[in-house]
């Protein structure tokens, strides 16, 4: 379609940013139509753009500047889904439960890409060289966007935002459905009162404006959750994920073994990953895992590149051992800072201004993941190899971030965050602040 009017490299990095260039877009429409529509009916919206841009690549005529468009509108569809539906699952999902509750949704997205590298495999063994093999490829998402669409339906909608809507009978009900319990159980009850509580006492904080984003309190949170997300990016995962087919070629690999053997075992190995991360979750907690993940890949980044150094002398048995480090630092990304990022940025927020708090923070996730989608087939053709410095000391920097910003949000309620992070709020128009304490 495009090949014949762009060179290589241009042509990959310009697919892949300007669908990641619509997710950083939806993930600030997102923000404010989460408040006003809801949750649910937010998460409706992303899968149907989603699925327009799909059918769009799919029937794409050959004008670069329309499917262009399409992948931009798929990727607005991915933004809003990015942002929300980790919310959704928070502000539904008991507190107990509510960091591996999250990590399913990982779960979901690793074996959503194990699949994708399946069907790719099979489409291109059967069309290899055809336009219908991407077209195919491309048109395939409209089927989980539909289903998507479909069941979401008959879904509920979020208690708390429900409460925070002045629909307070509906949220005790909806509470209670979530639960399988009865209006008048007990623990029903507790757990209603503390959601009203919660919405009364930032009632009368006052609305949420863009400038209350800066308060004491408040843009501790913003710029966690915002480093969080950039880091996230520049761990090198998409970067591996979008390219490991160039990637294993740049390793020895012949192509055939590059985009299929490989390539699938990657996608596995990512399912397989995020196991242990839902498992521990709710053990030793998001901060541990932060760490303990940072280290790992920066590692694993650093072996990585000493093998394929080793291989440029003429061994090519080390590209062997570049692999399984490239294979060791998906396990880690996926057990730590695949799903663990999303689950604190999703928890972290008062009510009034979750929404806007984690649509800034996804907005920084799919920026940097747009400039490094742009970036890398570039870097890579200049720098080869040496990209895997770039992440691993990014992998260390991580760590020592969190050790020394990041506090612990296992076990909390979300009401509790006001008091883990502290905040200066203004209460019924008073002359003095109200200091939260840090805990």
């Amino acid at each position: 379609m495009v090949e014949d009017t762009l060179e290589a490299p241009t042509l990959k990095g310009n697919i892949t940013s300007f669908f990641l260039i619509g997710c950083a877009v939806g993930a600030v429409l997102v923000s404010f139509m989460a408040d006003k529509l809801g949750r649910k009916k937010s998460i409706i919206i992303g899968g149907i753009l989603f699925s327009l841009g799909g059918l769009g690549q799919a029937l794409s005529p050959s004008l670069v500047w329309f499917f262009y468009l399409t992948r931009i509108i798929s990727g607005v569809g991915i933004g809003i889904l990015s942002m929300v539906v980790p919310l959704y699952i928070s502000e539904t999902a008991p507190t107990d439960v509510r960091g591996r509750m999250i990590s399913v949704q990982q779960l979901m997205i690793t074996i959503g890409i194990f699949v994708a590298a399946l069907i790719n495999t099979a489409i291109r063994a059967a069309q290899q060289g055809s336009e219908t093999e991407w077209r195919l490829s491309l048109g395939m998402q409209v089927i989980p966007g539909g289903i998507l669409i479909l069941m979401m339906s008959f879904m509920p909608n979020s208690p708390r935002w429900l409460e925070d809507n002045n629909k307070s009978e509906a949220a005790l009900v909806t509470l209670a459905k979530i639960r399988s319990q009865s209006t008048t159980s007990p623990a029903v009850a507790s757990e209603y009162n503390e959601i009203r509580e919660g919405v009364e006492y930032e009632r009368q904080i006052g609305s949420a404006t863009i400038l209350e984003l800066l308060k004491p309190g408040i843009i501790n949170r913003i710029l966690i959750a915002c480093t969080l997300q950039f880091f996230q990016q520049w761990t090198g995962i998409n970067v591996i994920l979008y390219y490991a087919s160039d990637l294993f070629k740049g390793m020895g690999f012949d192509y055939a073994t590059a985009s299929t053997k490989l390539n699938i075992i990657n996608a596995a190995i990512n399912i397989v990953g995020t196991f242990p991360g839902m498992y521990l979750i709710e053990r030793i907690g998001r901060r541990r895992l932060l760490i303990f993940g940072g280290l790992g890949m920066g590692i694993s980044h650093y072996m990585v590149c000493l093998f394929i150094g080793l291989s440029k002398g003429g061994n090519s048995s080390y590209s062997f051992g570049a692999v399984i480090f490239v294979y060791i630092f998906i396990l880690f990304f996926s057990s730590t800072w695949g799903p663990v990022v999303w689950v604190y940025q999703s928890e972290i927020f008062p009510q009034r201004i979750r929404a806007k708090g984690t649509g800034i923070a996804t907005f920084v996730n799919w920026t940097m993941n747009a400039i490094i989608a742009k970036a890398t087939p570039l870097i890579i053709a200049a720098i080869d190899f040496k990209l895997y410095i770039i992440f691993g000391t990014t992998g260390i920097t991580m760590a020592a971030f969190c050790i020394a910003f990041v506090p612990e949000t296992m076990g909390k309620s979300l009401e509790e965050m006001e008091t883990l992070f502290g905040s200066q709020v203004r209460i019924d128009g008073e002359q003095g602040f109200i200091q939260k304490s840090k805990t």
